[in-house]
């Protein structure tokens, strides 16, 4: 059975990976056109399934495109959710869509789209983010991990590290203290992520007690390690709470990366090996990057 087919306009690219991820989750086929010109000339031939129409466009606004395909017999009932950051465009829209997404696009929003796009079986599947914490799922990471990789080779200049956060003990934790103990540990450490990266990084919960981290951009080669430091310090003075009898370790392993690697596999166990040489030896791991540093950057 031929799968539908869902247009994405919009010139974001993180919005476009996480949209395209959920879309193709959800058994979709996906076109990217990132300004509106391009789009009114993709749909002058082509019918999607849905589309989902950023408003704020370069060209042709989304509110164009809205009430051209409203007045267009062909496409005038094509499902259409809108994503913007002003709620104010929202209103003086003519043409009302099926769907208004808010930036940032939160747990919430993408849940609703998820249960009008999915079928009920596959809307959980589906969600790009990691219900008990909020951060990313393990599989949008390896979608934004994949993205990234295609787009340093492209582009050499383009350099991101990969950061690998282990909560040593997790088991341990819920055998202790009790799962709930446990899923606050996990809850607070992904807030606390959140508080030291930027928007623009990706953070999954890729395991039990395990966080990876996507910095894209890097122009700095120390910005990596820095950004662990900060990391692990945090990490550790929230893990060293009175309460917490059990001293819970936490270690950061950092890849610095480019378009040298063949696979996102191959980064990941670049990471992965980071991460085991910082649990033995943090000092080491931390010379080697430096020296991995000057060679990829």
């Amino acid at each position: 059975m031929e799968r539908p087919f869902a247009l994405i306009v919009e010139d974001d690219r993180d919005i476009v990976a996480l949209f395209r991820h959920v879309l193709d989750l959800a058994g979709y086929q996906t076109e990217i056109v990132l300004h509106g010109k391009a789009a009114v000339e993709y749909l002058a031939t082509t019918t999607p399934d849905i589309v989902l129409l950023d408003l704020n466009l370069p060209g042709v606004s989304g509110g164009e495109i809205l009430r051209m395909m409203r007045a267009d017999e062909r496409l005038k009932s094509v499902p259409v959710v809108v994503i913007t950051a002003h709620v104010n465009l929202v209103e003086t829209l003519t043409e009302k869509p099926q769907l208004v997404l808010i930036k940032p696009v939160n747990i919430e929003q993408m849940t609703n789209l998820i249960q009008r796009i999915c079928p009920a079986e596959k809307a959980v599947e589906s969600l790009p983010w990691d219900l008990l914490t909020g951060v990313y799922s393990r599989s949008f990471f390896m979608a934004r991990l994949n993205y990234a990789l295609e787009r340093a080779k492209q582009l050499p200049q383009n350099k991101f590290a990969v950061l690998y956060l282990d909560l040593g003990q997790s088991v341990k934790l819920e055998f202790l203290f009790g799962s709930e103990y446990n899923k606050r540990v996990l809850k607070d450490a992904a807030g606390l992520l959140k508080t030291i990266l930027r928007p623009t990084d990706t953070i999954a919960r890729i395991g039990e007690g395990v966080f990876a981290i996507l910095i894209e951009d890097i122009s700095n080669p120390d910005a990596p390690i820095m950004i662990a430091s900060r990391i692990q310090g945090k990490i550790r003075k929230y893990l060293a709470r009175k309460e917490n009898e059990l001293q819970v370790r936490a270690n950061v392993g950092v890849a610095l990366c480019g378009g040298e690697y063949d696979t996102i596999d191959d980064i990941l166990r670049a990471a992965d090996d980071a991460l085991s040489l910082a649990k033995s030896d943090r000092r080491k791991m931390l010379q080697l990057l430096r020296e991995q540093s000057m060679n990829v950057v």
